[in-house]
């Protein structure tokens, strides 16, 4: 026997004081401040009609939970909708003996378990609990849905130093490239673990893409600002498997266009000549400035690595 869901008491208990605590309250408060105005649950009650949402949600007393409530079973939307909203608020009650649990009320409710496996990952992310949302939302059990947004906190609320929970979550190939701003933070995150994975990230992103992530792969790798991350960037860019038209896009940006101006721009284009078997790519001029140290990139450093780089298998364009 299920819930009947328009029955606030069988949802949410007898009691008379149910609402969040006020740690509860300011958490949440917080982290729709950080997470620029909007949380997930705030998406998912504005889809089922519920005009806004910050008004009602958190619950700070009884009256705003049973309004949240009502709102909610007035929208025309599926059963399995309301209930998992309803599972979701349940979560961040407090214990009591007169409130069901969230998931005594999916038990009760026969919630199918991607629903309630989304709402959980929704909930740690909205409470920026990053690695228990991932466990979640990396179930392959689940539709996509807010993909791009998920990603989105991933990448712009984990650790400056972990690029693996953004990662992570792209991998579950759950994830559509819609908006540029996403794209682009994605793409910074890659460049940040691997310049060689962006460089086929950006070849798969089709024409439109391909150009300008190529570049912003060129700025990454040459702006770096620690000198020591940004030579063996710098090495790894002059290594990678380009194509024709890549090999014409990399010497162009670096000798006209914007990236001319980036640090070792025109050494990158030399060693790249050189890396490649031409050795006439370097002139005598260039050749005089040897010993000159460029922001953490040098001629030492460079040479030091051919030999590395002239072993691989790299294509003659």
């Amino acid at each position: 026997m299920g819930i009947y869901l328009a029955d606030y008491e069988a949802v949410f208990g007898e009691g008379p004081d149910t609402a969040y605590e006020q740690h509860t309250i300011d958490q949440i408060i917080r982290n729709r401040r950080i997470l620029e105005d909007e949380l997930f649950v705030d998406r998912l009650l504005k889809a089922l009609g519920v005009k806004k949402p910050h008004k009602l949600f958190p619950p700070r007393a009884n009256e705003d939970l049973e309004k949240l409530h009502e709102n909610i079973i007035a929208s025309d939307h599926p059963e399995h909708q309301k209930q998992s909203i309803l599972y979701y608020i349940l979560k961040g009650l407090p214990p009591d003996e007169d409130t069901p649990t969230a998931d005594d009320f999916a038990k009760q409710c026969y919630l199918p378990d991607k629903y309630k496996t989304f709402m959980d990952g929704i909930w740690h992310l909205d409470m920026l609990q990053l690695e228990q949302a991932l466990s979640y939302l990396s179930n392959p059990i689940l539709t996509p849905t807010f993909a791009e947004e998920i990603l989105y906190t991933f990448c712009r609320h984990s650790s400056p130093n972990d690029n693996t929970l953004p990662i992570a979550y792209y991998n579950t190939g759950m994830v559509s490239f819609q908006s540029r701003k996403v794209l682009e933070l994605f793409f910074t995150i890659l460049c940040r673990a691997s310049i060689t994975e962006a460089f086929f990230f950006s070849r798969a992103r089709g024409e439109l893409s391909h150009q300008t992530l190529f570049e912003r792969l060129i700025d990454f790798a040459l702006s770096t600002s620690h000198g020591t991350a940004r030579s063996p960037r710098s090495i790894e860019l002059i290594s990678l498997p380009l194509n024709d038209m890549e090999e014409s896009w990399l010497e162009e940006y670096l000798t006209a266009g914007r990236g001319s101006r980036l640090p070792g721009a025109r050494d990158t284009v030399i060693m790249r000549g050189l890396a490649l078997g031409r050795h006439d790519a370097i002139s005598s001029h260039d050749r005089n400035r040897h010993s000159r140290k460029i922001r953490g990139m040098d001629w030492a450093t460079l040479d030091n690595s051919m030999k590395h780089i002239l072993e691989k298998d790299l294509p003659t364009t």
